[in-house]
């Protein structure tokens, strides 16, 4: 039992200790917190340390953080200031991207990938529109299997990964030289939020006050949903999980109107945590000696198409709406990599004000992202 709890705290305080050396090392800064985590949990996972009495605590962490660190992220999101046109267009080329992107890869490896294809197709939109959040809501709404989701989640490491190096190399000027270069208001720079650790300003009486509310607005977000989902599933019992993400993200959004919400500066970081604490729980559960990735072969061709097409996608559209190749790379790397990943780029191109557009966009990704994954679920022919 003690071995158990000091294990759950292990998860618990892991990522601050993430954190801690994305501060220090740039390698680690470059992978970026979520893939490290997904790294750490897989090493942690493939170990034998983890005792079976620890499961049932690996799968709270799993069940209660993901719920509660979607409402947190979505609090950040204030469409007010979503003016910025080429914000918006940008905005609109990427999900058009992905969106075509997902459904070609569907019909071209869809037949290969047997009954689950279309729950496969609406949790890679969510992927691709908000990262891992969405790809966890998705996995449970469209009750894709826990092995196909690690399988994805899996890959999505190591393709996303070499995505990043490829935009920092060479995306980034091929881009540019394709579509020219975003005349930046400010000057050239280093990122600060790459090499800063943003929890460090979660200590002192107003903070801890803040993250209390944060906190109760989200507990009660989330009781509502499962309340609304309990009803549900009395009238059809795999309807809980679809009912409940999507009025979680609903009532999330709906209380970004509040002005209360919106001085809440450290919500999404709070939301973040929470995802790097299941990154490292989900993962820890993986076995990789039970992966198939022969059998899995079909699933990471449709991964690699849906992140490079849909980047190759994004710069098309992105020149038909006169996009710079800032703000295009800026827009793919947020639907592919989520608004985390965000700074790393927008100090690669020394540009200021990517950062913005690209947190931007993201959050509309966020919000979204539920929505068309389940869309397109039921329009590729999938049932619950």
């Amino acid at each position: 039992m003690v071995a158990n709890i000091l294990l759950a705290i292990l998860f618990i305080i892991a990522p601050a200790g993430v954190m801690w050396l994305c501060e220090r090392i740039k390698v680690v800064r470059q992978v970026g917190p979520v893939m490290f985590c997904y790294l750490i949990g897989i090493v942690i996972g493939n170990s034998n340390l983890l005792p079976e009495a620890f499961k049932p605590i690996q799968n709270i962490l799993c069940e209660l953080t993901v719920p509660l660190a979607i409402p947190m992220m979505l609090f950040s999101c204030d469409f007010k200031k979503f003016s910025i046109k080429s914000s918006l267009v940008a905005t609109i080329v990427g999900i058009v991207a992905v969106v075509i992107t997902v459904v070609s890869g569907f019909y071209l490896f869809g037949p290969l990938l047997g009954v689950e294809a279309p729950a496969i197709a609406g949790s890679l939109i969510g992927t691709f529109t908000g990262g891992t959040p969405n790809l966890v809501a998705l996995y449970k709404m469209l009750n894709l299997s826990k092995e196909t989701f690690i399988t994805i989640t899996t890959f999505d490491i190591f393709i996303c990964f070499f995505y990043l190096l490829f935009l920092m190399s060479v995306g980034v000027k091929l881009a540019r030289k394709f579509l020219g270069k975003h005349k930046s208001t400010g000057s050239a720079f280093e990122v600060e939020a790459t090499t800063t650790n943003p929890y460090r300003n979660f200590i002192g009486k107003k903070a801890v006050i803040q993250l209390l509310k944060i906190i109760g607005a989200t507990v009660a977000i989330v009781g509502i949903s499962f309340g609304v989902a309990t009803l549900a599933k009395h009238y059809n019992e795999s309807l809980f999980m679809l009912v409940m993400f999507l009025t979680l993200t609903t009532l999330s959004l709906a209380l970004t109107g509040w002005n209360e919400v919106k001085r809440w500066d450290k919500s999404y970081d709070a939301g973040m945590y929470l995802v790097y604490i299941f990154s490292i729980a989900i993962a820890s559960s993986a076995d990789l000696s039970t992966l198939d990735f022969e059998g899995g072969l079909y699933l990471f061709l449709y991964q690699l198409f849906g992140v490079f097409v849909s980047l190759l996608l994004t710069l098309t559209l992105g020149r038909l709406c006169r996009l710079d190749g800032d703000t295009a790379i800026i827009t793919s790397n947020t639907m592919i990599n989520s608004p985390a990943l965000v700074p790393i780029i927008a100090a690669s191109m020394k540009n200021r004000d990517m950062i913005i557009v690209g947190i931007s966009i993201g959050l509309v990704g966020y919000a979204v992202g539920n929505y068309l994954g389940y869309l397109l679920f039921v329009l590729l022919g999938g049932v619950l």
